[in-house]
């Protein structure tokens, strides 16, 4: 099947995963002539570099062509009779270009930023192809809630730690983790395999530096655990304990104020951001005014913030999303002042 995605794309140029697949299994020979086969094939020709993946369509390196061109460039010139010598023209040197690394865009707080350039599709695609930041920790979602660390390290060569998230009352894993690469190039090639099928799902993964003065990774490499739904350990890298056959106990909401019109917001996800937020809630009404907690000695974000509705119907329709899920995460809401 390798050689058949090859041949493919030698024939059309450059592809989307859909018309590759098509043209690849009309063109397999029996017996391999199946899903599977291809998505594997795809993956393995993607890992070493064989294909790339631009603006969602694979194609081969660019490179290739010009290799082969150049070596027939040469063999010619070598049985060509000799010719009279020419002038030399002297030339005046040019200055050398600039770095093609300082011509891709930056991406400020990355940390913050990288859910919403992923979802706008915002990602320059030579930028994620050479990694210039350096960048070795990953935002991996949308992965099979049975996979182990096992299936995940054959996929991601080179991953070295998994954080798994998963919910802090149940222990249920939400099929998404951030993961420590062994260094950029290998991130790159991870990269490079979003929005490619794994166990059945397309995988989600985009660049996701730690936030400054968090601790990444919060436990020594080597200390991973095989499943995301048997560490027993809640405070681990891993966090997930078994889920309860029962609903957890929560804690009591406070009553609410006469007027009240402002809530706390809990238990967020570290990516979250002023529009998500804002979108969460569009439709209870207008938001006129957020606060996110941060700790004062290092100003690293606390998960939590408040919010403000222009009216205390606003508010009360707003509670009622207490408990939803937001970024892979259940929101938790109360009264305040």
């Amino acid at each position: 099947m390798k050689k058949v995605i090859l041949e493919v794309l030698g024939d059309k140029g450059s592809l989307s995963e859909k018309k590759l697949k098509k043209y690849a299994l009309k063109k397999a020979p029996e017996g391999e002539s199946n899903e599977e086969e291809f998505d594997s094939a795809l993956a393995s020709l993607t890992k070493k570099g064989k294909i790339v993946l631009e603006d969602e369509e694979y194609k081969l390196p660019s490179g290739d062509d010009a290799g082969s061109k150049r070596k027939r460039s040469g063999s010619e010139s070598n049985t060509a009779e000799p010719s009279e010598p020419v002038a030399v023209k002297k030339v005046k040197e040019s200055k050398p270009k600039a770095d093609a690394a300082s011509k891709l865009p930056k991406y400020e707080e990355l940390w913050k930023n990288g859910e919403k350039h992923w979802r706008e599709g915002t990602f320059d695609p030579e930028y994620l192809r050479t990694n210039p930041d350096k960048v070795t920790r990953l935002f991996c979602g949308n992965l099979n809630k049975k996979i182990t660390e096992e299936q995940l390290k054959e996929r991601l060569p080179g991953l070295l730690y998994i954080k798994w998230i998963t919910d802090k009352s149940t222990g249920e894993f939400y099929g998404s983790s951030f993961l420590e690469m062994k260094d950029a190039a290998s991130a790159a090639l991870a990269v490079l395999q979003d929005k490619t099928k794994f166990l059945g799902r397309p995988m989600k993964l985009y660049y996701c530096p730690p936030r400054p003065g968090d601790k990444w990774p919060p436990h020594p490499i080597g200390s991973n655990n095989s499943n995301p739904n048997d560490n027993p350990d809640s405070s681990s890298a891993h966090s997930m304990t078994k889920a309860k056959t029962n609903e957890p106990p929560r804690r009591e909401k406070t009553e609410k104020p006469e007027g009240c019109r402002k809530l706390f917001a809990g238990n967020l996800s570290y990516n979250i951001d002023d529009e998500t937020i804002v979108d969460f809630f569009k439709e209870c009404g207008t938001l006129i005014g957020l606060r996110w907690l941060t700790r004062k000695e290092t100003e690293e974000f606390r998960g939590a913030g408040y919010i403000e509705f222009s009216t205390p119907e606003e508010a009360d329709a707003a509670m009622k999303l207490d408990g939803k899920e937001l970024l892979g995460r259940n929101i938790r809401l109360d009264w305040t002042n």
